[in-house]
């Protein structure tokens, strides 16, 4: 290949998101890394030591001066050797990470695939610290060195986006899928404080509504993980003070069922009420189900016996009485609670606005959440119970 082509094909790849032609048919655009060389300023590191990053996507026309920020998710870490695990991997160190990522669903460029926010300024907050972008430690016993700063890597990517347009932004939706989902809940009062007065900022939790509930074995199996995750990362100092000044115990106020009714911003809650990855690790982890009875169920829903099937539709009940104040007495809130067996629903264009996508009220996640952003109407959708909704056929349990 002549050296100017190699040149040229560099420089495209490193200035600007291009295309690729995916097997559904769509043009998915594929966006590269960016990472926040000031970091180090803050003393913003992923857990290995690394700087943090983030992939923006330029919005355009009439969406020039918006902004979506979608935190990454990807699960916790709540001991030192599971830290020191996933230092050495994508999920704790930039230098492991794809440096190009699919900008699909929410962060579609396509005004047929995601008509409310396609011409947004669109951005992944890359996710590398292990506790949701919430921590603010570190730890070093001569031999070994994690840096546990979440908070800090928020503050960074923020201020680092604000001279790019972030800080003249006039409308703003924070995002996120699974641990980026609980970001949302955690970090949503905190943008405004970055913003002017007059931008209309809101926030979204997708998968992120995880229960303060207990396993099939009556233990508080998610609870006790989230309290040495919280101890680790020194989250503690980091949560919201309304919250942890009313409980009892402060940690709670990692749970959004408890943290929710503090914030002030407009809130948007998406969540399959039989959320996999909490049935696979909240109602029924390994822990609680040494012999595999659970087994089968997992795999596939249709294969759950009756005790099982209510014990999932008790599962569902109790997020609903979860989200019951928030549905009667939030006049600025949005749901979408769809009986799905998934997990993340925003970021896949299969789920968020496809001929097949699942529905509620015949209407999709994208719509409900366009609804409720753009206030057209009153965006609360609530799905019967699992299997009435046949609009699930494309997602696997």
């Amino acid at each position: 290949m002549p050296t100017q082509l190699v040149i040229g094909c560099f420089i495209a790849l490193s200035c600007a998101p291009w295309w690729v032609y995916s097997q559904n048919g769509d043009n998915r655009t594929l966006v590269n890394m960016t990472l926040v060389r000031n970091a180090s300023v803050l003393g913003a590191y992923c857990l290995d030591g690394s700087l943090p990053a983030y992939h923006l996507d330029r919005g355009f026309g009439a969406g020039a001066r918006n902004w979506l920020l979608q935190f990454e998710g990807g699960g916790w870490c709540n001991d030192i050797p599971s830290c020191l695990e996933r230092a050495k991997t994508h999920r704790g160190s930039t230098r492991f990470m794809n440096k190009l990522e699919v900008f699909s669903g929410i962060l579609s460029n396509n005004a047929s695939l995601n008509p409310d926010f396609y011409n947004w300024n669109r951005v992944k907050l890359r996710y590398c610290d292990g506790a949701s972008f919430a921590g603010d430690a570190k730890f070093d016993n001569g031999t070994s060195l994690l840096y546990f700063r979440g908070q800090r890597i928020w503050r960074a990517i923020i201020q680092d986006l604000l001279p790019k347009g972030l800080g003249q932004a006039r409308k703003a939706l924070l995002s996120g899928c699974s641990a980026g989902g609980l970001a949302s809940f955690l970090h949503c009062d905190n943008l405004t404080n970055y913003l002017p007065k007059n931008t209309s900022v809101k926030c979204l939790s997708d998968a992120g509504f995880f229960l303060d509930e207990r396993d099939i074995s009556l233990n508080h199996s998610m609870r006790s993980f989230y309290e040495s995750l919280i101890s680790l990362h020194g989250v503690e100092q980091n949560l919201d003070k309304s919250c942890t000044g009313f409980r009892y115990y402060p940690v709670q106020c990692f749970f959004p069922q408890y943290a929710l009714k503090y914030i002030r911003t407009p809130f948007f809650v998406l969540n399959s009420a039989y959320d996999v990855y909490q049935f696979h690790h909240i109602l029924v982890p390994p822990s609680a189900d040494p012999k595999g009875h659970w087994y089968h169920c997992k795999l596939n829903p249709a294969a759950c016996n009756a005790a099982q099937i209510r014990i999932l539709q008790g599962f569902r009940k109790d997020m609903l009485l979860a989200l019951s104040f928030f549905y009667r007495h939030s006049r600025r809130g949005g749901m979408f609670i769809n009986s799905c067996f998934a997990h993340c629903q925003s970021e896949s264009q299969e789920t968020w606005f496809a001929a097949d996508s699942p529905r509620v009220n015949n209407k999709t996640i994208a719509e409900a959440v366009g609804d409720w952003y753009f206030g057209r109407r009153v965006s609360k959708e609530i799905d019967c119970a699992y299997n009435c909704d046949h609009t699930c056929a494309n997602l696997i349990g």
